[in-house]
Order: C-alpha cells, then sequence, then structure tokens
C-alpha cells in the first residue's frame, strides 16, 4: 500500500472513525484503524463490533493494499499533520511508514486477517427524514436516556415509525422525552436506538438535507456522502411509555419560558452542590414562586404566570427542569400537574405532540 494524500483531510476522516474505537481493551485488534487504498481513495474503518464507522477521502493511490494501524496514537499523531502532505506506505512485514516534509514515522501494524467483518446487508426497513428534523429528534429526546448500565434498555431512544410518523422516546426512570415528525417510510416498525449511536450520526451529518436511515434484525446503517455508520439496536421489550402519560390533570399553567429559565437557573446555583438540586416551585393564581435553600444562601423569585385551576406547591431536580427549558424554542410554555407527588408534564405551546414528562422530588410542606 502507498499513498499520497492531504493531511487535512486525513486528520477529519481519522477524528471521525476514531469515535467508533473499542474503549475496553478487550481485544487489541479493536484498537485498530484498517487502512484501505484502492482506487483514487483511501477508506479508513473502525468498529468496537457495536458501532462501525467508515470514511473515504481523495487520495492519489500509488499501490493498493490494506493494513491496520494503532488508532489512538495514529489520531492523535495525524492531528499534528493537518497543513501537510502526508505519504502512507506499508508492505507485508513492515511498519506503517508515515511521511511529510523531509521526515519519515514508522508505526506499528495488525494483521488485516484479524480485522471482524461487519455485517453490510441491511436494507429490509428504512424511513427519510430531512437532517434538520433528525437533529431536532435527537436535541429533544437523547439527553433523557439513562446513562448507567442498571437498565441497559434505556440507554437508547425507541424510534416508532407509524404511518409515516416517527416517534422518538428517550427516558431514564425520572424523567421522558418524546418527540414526533413526519418521515418517508416503508412501513411500520420500531428499534431502540443506542443514545451513542444517535449522537454519533448527528456529528456526522454535514452538507446533507435529508438522511436515510436503513433498519433490518439488529442492525442499522446510515450513508452519507463519504461515510458509512453501523450500529447494532439494543434488544429488548421499550418500556410502555404510553401508559406513564396521566390522562387528566387538575392544573394548567403557562409561562414564559426564558423568564422561567432564567429564574431556575439562578435558583440552582445555590444548590448545585447538593446531590439532587432542588428547586421549589409554589404555583398561586397569578405567579410561580421559585426558590431553593443551601448552606450557600437563598433563592426567592416571582415569575408571572397564567393558572388555570388549584394551586400545588412542587419541587424538581433542577438539572433536570433545565435541560428540556433550554432545548425548546416555545416562547410559552404549558405545565400540567395533579399533585406535589405526581409527573408533571411540560409542552410547548405550539407543538402538542412533543412533551416532556418529569418526576417531582417528595418534600415537607
Amino acid at each position: 500500500m502507498k499513498v499520497i494524500l492531504d493531511g487535512l483531510d486525513l486528520a477529519d476522516a481519522v477524528l471521525k472513525v476514531s469515535k467508533a474505537l473499542s474503549l475496553k481493551v478487550n481485544n487489541q485488534i479493536l484498537e485498530g484503524i484498517k487502512l484501505t487504498a484502492k482506487g483514487d481513495s483511501l477508506i479508513l474503518f473502525a468498529t468496537d463490533t457495536e458501532l462501525t464507522i467508515e470514511r473515504k477521502i481523495d487520495a492519489n493511490v500509488l499501490e493498493e493494499g490494506e493494513t491496520v494501524v494503532t488508532g489512538r496514537y495514529f489520531v492523535d499523531f495525524i492531528k499534528k499533520l493537518e497543513k501537510e502532505h502526508i505519504e502512507l506506505s506499508h508492505f507485508d512485514g513492515e511498519e506503517l511508514k508515515i511521511k511529510y516534509l523531509d521526515s519519515e514515522t514508522a508505526m506499528q501494524v495488525f494483521s488485516v486477517n484479524d480485522y471482524p467483518n461487519v455485517n453490510r446487508e441491511i436494507y429490509e426497513n428504512y424511513f427519510d427524514i430531512s437532517v434538520n428534523d433528525f437533529k431536532e429528534v435527537i436535541d429533544k429526546t437523547v439527553f433523557a436516556c439513562a446513562t448507567d448500565d442498571t437498565r441497559p434498555i434505556l440507554k437508547g431512544c425507541l424510534f416508532q415509525i407509524e404511518d409515516n410518523v416517527l416517534t422518538s422516546v428517550g427516558l431514564d426512570g425520572y424523567r421522558m422525552a418524546i418527540c414526533k415528525k413526519e418521515v418517508s417510510s416503508n412501513g411500520n416498525f420500531k428499534a431502540i436506538i443506542p443514545s451513542r449511536t444517535l449522537l454519533e450520526i448527528t456529528r456526522l451529518l454535514e452538507k446533507e438535507e435529508n438522511l436515510k436511515i436503513i433498519i433490518q434484525k439488529n442492525y442499522l446503517m446510515v450513508e452519507t456522502v463519504n461515510t458509512t455508520l453501523i450500529s447494532r439496536l439494543i434488544e429488548g421489550e421499550f418500556v410502555k411509555y404510553n401508559q406513564i402519560i396521566p390522562v387528566k390533570f387538575l392544573s394548567k399553567v403557562t409561562v414564559n419560558r426564558e423568564m422561567l429559565l432564567n429564574s431556575i437557573e439562578r435558583a440552582s446555583v445555590i444548590v448545585k452542590t447538593d446531590r439532587i438540586n432542588i428547586v421549589k416551585l409554589d404555583i398561586k393564581e397569578n405567579y410561580i414562586n421559585v426558590t431553593s435553600k443551601s448552606e450557600i444562601g437563598m433563592v426567592n423569585e416571582n415569575v408571572p404566570i397564567t393558572l388555570e385551576n388549584k394551586d400545588i406547591l412542587i419541587a424538581f431536580n433542577s438539572k433536570y427542569l433545565l435541560e428540556y427549558l433550554k432545548i425548546i424554542n416555545d416562547e410559552f410554555i404549558n405545565i400540567y400537574l395533579n399533585s406535589s407527588i405526581e409527573s408533571a408534564v411540560i409542552k410547548g405551546t405550539t407543538n402538542e405532540n412533543d412533551l416532556y414528562l418529569l418526576l417531582p422530588v417528595r418534600i415537607n410542606g
């Protein structure tokens, strides 16, 4: 293998595929990036068997071939050569030679024969969605996914396609976020997609206006202009999320989103060293009294509202409340409540399909 290519193109490509490198050193070969020189391209490939990313870049291929280079070191080294033209060469039994300017570096390689094959025959179900809509779906739901391994099924979002409508659901046991978007699909189906995969897809998107997501059995595949991402799906039965959403509410609060956000942000400063970050909302006829208290000090603010029905005193983990208030764009939001110990539901006033459900923190008085 012998290729000459632009350092900036190579640095961008290795950074993208490196997101699929194995973080657990159980199999040394999975720490490697596979390089394949073919035609007029260099193809970079990384996988941890759960997530696979392949990137193709233009190159002057003087001799075709392939090898597997030590991933992390290769990434860190190539980042230092973004402004240079680079020659990569590797022949049987040799290290990978990297030439730039008047210098040369050699790096350890692994056997290509030990590198795992990844299934690319994924074509059964698909849906098309605009890139802007996809990014909005991810922004509004992935943050609510679980991050620990206690319940692996919750480390991903449910993607459910019914009658050309995508419903994305993320939940972690304390809150739940739902976002719906119209799509074009070849039928009705559902899949639980790891949150890591969804975030990596958004990072790969560049000039695309539309995105096709292909799903078959336990796999997902996305192809952009020069990049292919393949991921395993999470197996199992997702939570019956519709049964969690209250059907009726006793009170409805309409409030300016930014005013409430700013007040809760100030209140959260006082309690940010506490484990639960409790902020109390005392909801009255014309205002919400936002309070927080700790050994650092206290905050007591009033935010104007419109209230339908009864007053309620309720408390939340301020972090969970702020995360949603920061990602919705509506000028006003509606908060639906039943009591101080039952889930609250938050919706924007312009879109009733998207919602955020949040469990309160129990308080005394």
